[in-house]
């Protein structure tokens, strides 16, 4: 099995580390310093007290030395993947396979847009990791689940080659019952709390501590709840109570990715979690009250960022 990780950053480095470190023929299209450090000496992977020194295939800016992948697994940011779906087309094979991590709902339906829909399966990635410097990557000791799912539901070989792969390094891989529920209850959470560390500018650990702003967090779950409903996919409630009685639990530093390029003046994924929740409620005309004051509050920084205003 052929695969390419494109985005070597936290996400990419671990999942392409490990399916690397278990065997697989795993190249990377990475640039810049992490491109330069893996081409130098690799990619160093640290998991709980384990170091793994892991050598790609192949490692390169362009697509095209690495030559038609059985599997492409997609790690950019959110809104880099339009043009990431434009840049691998040159190792995309009749038979090829695009996954996406990225947090949000409409990452398949970009990728599908410039390559196709039957290429694309869904992924969805549940782990926490940091790259700490060009090519080393650290995590937590406890396994890393990484879903993956056809859109309409069926288990296909594709999937079980997948999975059998991603088993085999080391991953916790389930085919969801219904991936676009497993999807959308993701960003229910991953949006809610990542939009209360930004506007609180506190880990959940210290803003959980406050009733109303707990509160607050519930809300905005309820209303990601309900646009899901619109669109025929229920998200049981207890997905909601599981996550508020989870809160305070996680360390006073840790936030989310959202939360730390906010702070960091950094362009964010804002218009692809909380930003895509507003938009297709207000295609359906629900209210979410919650959700677009914490997405209006959040843009003008977002718009500095990008230097949009």
């Amino acid at each position: 099995m052929k695969i390419a990780v494109f985005g070597i950053g936290a996400i990419g480095g671990y999942i392409g580390g490990l399916l690397a470190n278990a065997g697989e023929k795993v190249s990377f299209i990475a640039r810049g310093e992490t491109l330069s450090a893996i081409r130098e000496s690799g990619l160093t992977l640290q998991r709980g007290d384990e170091t793994f020194a892991i050598k790609p295939e192949y490692a390169s800016d362009n697509p095209n030395d690495i030559g038609v992948a059985d599997y492409i697994i997609l790690c950019v940011k959110a809104d880099a993947l339009q043009n990431a779906a434009e840049i691998i087309s040159p190792i995309v094979g009749p038979n090829t396979v695009v996954v996406p991590t990225q947090n949000g709902v409409m990452a398949s339906k970009q990728i599908a847009s410039v390559i196709g829909s039957e290429k694309v399966i869904e992924g969805i990635c549940q782990f926490n990791a940091q790259m700490i410097k060009p090519a080393t990557v650290i995590t937590g000791a406890n396994q890393p689940t990484f879903n993956i799912g056809e859109s309409d539901n069926t288990t296909t070989e594709r999937i079980l080659l997948l999975q059998s792969a991603l088993h085999n390094a080391g991953f916790n891989s389930v085919i969801p019952e219904n991936i676009q529920v497993a999807l959308w209850t993701k960003l229910m959470g991953i949006a809610a709390l990542a939009g209360m560390e930004c506007v609180t500018r506190t880990s959940s650990a210290i803003w959980s501590q406050i009733p109303s702003l707990k509160t607050m967090y519930s809300k905005s779950m309820e209303e990601t709840r309900d646009v899901a409903r619109s669109l025929k996919i229920e998200i049981p409630y207890r997905e909601i109570e599981q996550r508020v009685d989870r809160l305070g639990s996680g360390s006073r530093s840790g936030t989310t990715s959202l939360h730390k390029d906010i702070v960091e003046g950094r362009p964010s994924e804002i218009e692809h979690q909380i930003g895509d929740i507003v938009r297709i409620a207000d295609e359906h005309n629900i209210d979410t009250p919650v959700n677009s004051f914490l997405y209006n509050c959040l843009l003008p920084q977002e718009k500095v960022a990008r230097k949009e205003i």
